[in-house]
């Protein structure tokens, strides 16, 4: 009750009893309390999302045993002679990585099993060692004859031979040998891989040429130009830009065998 209620001039202060009064600062506490205890769980959220994100033991697993059956199922794949079923593989991974795509546009990226070669016969250990004698005994109807600034003990024999021919059947042959350009394009997922491929490939005729986003882009287009090589060390990015380019002088009717390493 106000005090000036009883007109009596007089001012009443009213004590409130312990058990009346109003716990405020009760309330305050309680809601301080509450606000730190929000503030408590966000901060151990973190904590808790973190140990979300730890990997799962029985999950490295899965993934190492699954990522062991690729590797094995590539290399059976190098020792497959039925072209039909390398087809199937790349097939499968084409439609694995291209989900969005409809069942119409997938058949345009598919590959047919005449595009794949078989190279079971070679039964040497698949190495960088070894890569050299693969390429001379396989392809090596496309590599050059000659390569300039070295003497080829073969030319010697040959030029006996060719004593009797006309130069001008000579300059046609040659006229010939330029338009036939055939190139070996051996694709690594890497630079320093294309790298070693290069270097592994200094012995074969011609060597090879090395592709990769290192090098100028014009410098690179220049090359292909007017290389002598047939084999070309390249990442798959690198390889498109330089086809892509509209002064290249290499097309992709020219690369006639695509090899992964």
């Amino acid at each position: 009750m106000a005090g000036d209620e009883l007109d009596d001039g007089l001012e009443y202060e009213v004590d409130f009893s312990d058990s009346e009064t109003v716990p405020v600062k009760d309330e305050s506490i309680v809601a301080s309390n509450g606000g730190e205890g929000d503030a408590s769980e966000d901060e151990t959220s973190p904590k808790e999302n973190s140990k979300k994100r730890t990997k799962n033991p029985k999950l490295q697993e899965k993934k190492k045993i699954k990522m062991d059956m690729d590797i094995q199922r590539k290399k059976d794949l190098s020792t497959e002679s039925s072209t039909d079923v390398i087809s199937d593989y790349v097939n499968d991974v084409i439609r694995k990585r291209n989900t969005e795509l409809s069942a119409l546009e997938l058949s345009e990226l598919y590959l047919k099993k005449t595009d794949f070669r078989s190279s079971a016969e070679f039964d040497e250990p698949r190495t960088l060692d070894n890569l050299s004698k693969f390429i001379n005994n396989r392809f090596g109807n496309m590599l050059p004859s000659t390569t300039p600034g070295k003497k080829n003990s073969k030319n010697k024999k040959d030029k006996k031979n060719k004593k009797g021919k006309d130069s001008g059947e000579q300059k046609a042959s040659n006229g010939d040998a330029k338009e036939e350009r055939k190139f070996i394009a051996i694709m690594s997922m890497s630079a320093i891989r294309a790298c070693d491929v290069h270097r592994a490939l200094r012995e074969i005729p011609g060597s090879s040429l090395k592709l990769i986003n290192k090098n100028k882009l014009h410098v690179d287009l220049k090359l292909v130009s007017t290389t002598w090589s047939r084999v070309l060390c390249c990442t798959p990015g690198r390889l498109a830009k330089v086809l892509a380019a509209e002064e290249s002088g290499l097309s992709k009717d020219e690369v006639k065998i695509v090899l992964r390493l």
